[in-house]
């Protein structure tokens, strides 16, 4: 609910709208629309009048509001949800739903389900306007629920369409979506290699491409230093053995 300021920005908002849309408000019908709209959030009706200036082409009416206010929290048209509603036809699809398509489905479902798409659309159609009405009516904003379908490639495909059509923000979407791949391979990293994935965000990519570089660097002269305690030590024992020969050699008497 709106507090008092945000009740009298609405109605500036209301005014404004109307005279740009051609139309003159009286104080007292400014006033009711206000009241009118004031059960909803303030980011939601500053983005549906918005729609309203800028879509809308007839005069200020609450009709008018109301319908981009649905689109604003995700509650879409009649046919749209027909359109969505009707995958759930096939169990394989994810659903991405609110109550009110989903209870409207479920007096169509029979219908639908027995090849009668005309019927099942009109008996939807006429369910969802009723329960849209009402939910209206009592300012209740939609309520949002995910029906899970076994294929799991069409299900990321509904989840993020969800997410783009408004239906749901992204933070409640990542629950229902498959981990995203790691940025680097943690075994490889382990074991001193640096593998980086192609999603990797371009500054992380960059950092881990300068590891993975030192990395190699570093291994680099690891092997140098081997290389040359190897020599060194071949080199030794080369000394040693012919330090022995010249030792032996003299306990025997032979000539140096």
């Amino acid at each position: 609910m709106l507090d008092d300021s945000e009740l009298q920005w609405l109605v500036q908002q209301i005014v404004g709208t109307a005279e740009l849309l051609g139309q003159q408000l009286t104080p007292t019908a400014a006033a009711m629309l206000a009241e009118d709209l004031a059960a909803y959030t303030r980011p939601v009706l500053s983005a549906a009048l918005s729609r309203v200036r800028t879509e809308h082409a007839g005069k200020l009416t609450p009709k008018a509001v109301i319908e981009r206010i649905d689109e604003v929290m995700g509650r879409p048209a009649a046919n749209e949800a027909w359109a969505t509603a009707l995958s759930a036809l096939d169990e394989r699809n994810t659903v991405v739903w609110t109550e009110e398509m989903m209870l409207a489905w479920n007096t169509a479902q029979p219908l639908a389900a027995g090849g009668d798409l005309i019927g099942a659309r009109m008996a939807f159609k006429d369910a969802y306007e009723r329960l849209v009405r009402t939910a209206r009516e009592e300012r209740r904003t939609p309520v949002v629920t995910v029906s899970i379908g076994w294929d799991a490639a069409g299900r990321t495909a509904a989840i993020e369409n969800a997410v783009k059509l408004g239906y749901m923000p992204q933070s409640e979407a990542v629950a229902y979506l498959p981990p995203p791949e790691p940025s680097f391979n943690p075994l490889a990293l382990m074991a001193g290699r640096v593998e980086v994935s192609g999603n990797a965000p371009p500054e992380l990519r960059s950092r881990l491409l300068a590891l993975r570089d030192e990395f190699a660097q570093a291994a680099q002269r690891r092997e140098e230093e081997r290389e040359r305690a190897a020599a060194a030590a071949i080199a030794d024992t080369a000394e040693r053995k012919a330090e022995a020969q010249r030792l032996t050699e003299s306990a025997l008497g032979a000539p140096t």
